[in-house]
């Protein structure tokens, strides 16, 4: 009996091995030829061990942040690290000197994985792309959901270069920016003024901003309107002298040969005889005209839908103070916006880079879950609820006091999603937010929207960088008009026998992709 019972004790010991064995083998094959005489289990564990070994991904990120925005220790880019098993060096020089920051590393060859350019698909880009120092994405682009699903299907031909016929970048999305001004409503009030409509009341509203004492201080000390340059858009809107836009003769023509181009520079001249013009706008570096505008020196600036918002962090009371407005009406009475793909720069990569491990930090930076970390920090931290189909966040003052030195607009990978952003920026009480919406509701109702094309004609996206003396003077002289020191006869003259035989080529190139664009968008 004993033998019997040992019999099939060892018979049932043998199959139960066996079962385990060809168990193991179906779930650890590839394991078990690996390892060849070691068990399922101890295979596990040193996979298990392998996984916990393999390194993060190294990935250098050059990019344009605010200083308010700390980068050492940022939770947000740990959270980004932790989830897809990379390592972020994260570069941020300021604002004011990034962009030669930005051209001494690609000069230099030290070129970052991960690059914002702020301009696009602009001169540098070309160059860059054309040198071979960028990734070219074609082939990949399409492997990235987030990034195909939340990139506009006619964002991708304005960033294709112009020099390779390649994509290099990933466009940062933007909001439709509605470009108009910034006006300091306590002026207006103390001055018994109304918000200018057209070209006229701007330059009366201009003229007793400077000579009227608007803040009321008893001194001459302000000025109507400022900028950074002789470059003011939503004025070029009430002059026609925008590219993509037809002449008034229904033709195509660089801005130089518009019939609006001379009244468009006489116009700011008149500011600038009047006094009217702050005299610094040609020498004022990137973002001085708003520190102007909020130190009460300028009643005037550009500005787009999010500006008043903006000013907050330098002047609480910006809510009561200022007003956004749109475009001024022409001498017809038409009162025009005209919005391009709304692209704000674009991330190249370096063709030296982990490319797709690159695009896969992208793409989840563009994910639903990844929009929200990026633009609003990490949930129970930072804020406490999200929705991402009204945007609408709760979060204390404290989440959102703790939220400026973690992200911004500037930090985001994309800074909107379906043409909107994530949340209304600073829009952090009901006051402000209908605020935003009463200026930009009134806004839209006063202008007509029309969407234009980023030129793409080779010859037009590099002319600037292939033709920098002569851009260069054509800028000098365009100031030395506006401030009185050459007359027309001199300026026109450097038009017509300098500039104009110099982008002869370039006018034909732009005429004729503007035509084929609107043959293939009738």
């Amino acid at each position: 009996m004993k033998k019997v019972w040992f019999k099939k004790l060892t018979a049932t010991v043998c199959i139960m091995a066996m079962t385990i064995a060809m168990f193991t083998g179906c779930q650890k094959t590839e394991k078990v030829k690996e390892t060849d005489a070691v068990t399922g289990e101890e295979n596990k564990d040193k996979d298990s061990q392998k996984e916990e070994s393999v390194k993060p991904v190294k990935i250098h990120i050059l990019n344009r942040v605010n200083a308010e925005v700390i980068v050492e220790d940022n939770p947000i880019l740990k959270e980004l690290e932790d989830k897809l098993n990379v390592e972020i060096e994260y570069e941020a020089p300021p604002i004011n000197n990034y962009n030669e920051k930005l051209q001494i590393a690609m000069a230099a060859g030290n070129v970052p994985d991960i690059i914002y350019n702020w301009g696009g698909a602009d001169t540098n880009y070309e160059q860059w792309a054309g040198d071979g120092l960028l990734a070219e994405l074609d082939d990949k682009i399409q492997n990235y959901p987030n990034i195909m699903a939340t990139v506009p299907e006619d964002y991708w031909p304005a960033i294709r270069s112009t020099k390779t016929g390649k994509i290099h970048a990933i466009p940062k999305c933007n909001v439709d920016n509605y470009w108009g001004f910034i006006i300091n409503q306590k002026w207006l009030d103390n001055l018994g003024l109304k918000a200018p409509t057209n070209l006229q009341e701007l330059k009366e509203v201009a003229h007793q901003f400077t000579y009227n004492d608007p803040d009321q201080n008893g001194k001459k000390d302000t000025y109507g309107l400022t900028y950074t340059s002789a470059d003011v858009a939503p004025l070029k809107y009430s002059f026609g002298v925008t590219d993509g836009v037809k002449d008034t003769d229904g033709q195509y023509k660089i801005q130089q040969k518009k019939s609006g181009y001379i009244p468009y520079l006489n116009y700011l001249r008149d500011l600038y005889a009047d006094g009217s013009f702050d005299p610094e706008f040609f020498t004022n570096e990137y973002n001085v005209d708003v520190e102007k505008v909020v130190a009460n020196t300028v009643g005037m600036t550009v500005a787009h839908q999010v500006g008043v918002l903006r000013l907050l962090k330098d002047a609480p009371d910006a809510v009561e103070r200022f007003t956004y407005i749109g475009a001024m009406a022409n001498d017809k009475g038409e009162r025009n916006c005209y919005l391009t793909p709304s692209m704000w720069g674009a991330w190249m990569i370096s063709a030296d880079a982990d490319v797709d491990k690159c695009l896969e930090v992208i793409d989840y930076a563009m994910s639903e879950e990844g929009f929200a970390l990026m633009s609003l920090g990490k949930q129970g931290e930072h804020y406490n609820s999200y929705d991402y189909k009204t945007r609408m966040v709760d979060r204390t003052e404290e989440q959102t006091a703790a939220l400026n030195s973690i992200t911004s607009s500037y930090f985001t990978f994309t800074y909107a999603k379906e043409g909107a952003a994530a949340v209304v920026e600073n829009a952090t009480t009901k006051e402000r937010l209908d605020k935003y919406y009463t200026d930009f509701n009134a806004m839209q109702a006063s202008v007509t929207a029309n969407k234009i094309p980023n030129i793409k004609a080779p010859l037009v996206t590099t002319f600037s960088a292939d033709n920098p003396d002569l851009v260069t003077k054509l800028s000098e002289l365009e100031v030395q008009y506006i401030v009185g020191e050459i007359d027309l006869a001199t300026f026109e003259d450097f038009l017509n026998n300098t500039y104009f035989p110099a982008a002869e080529a370039m006018n034909a190139e732009y005429v004729k992709w503007m035509e084929d664009y609107d043959a293939a968008n009738k």
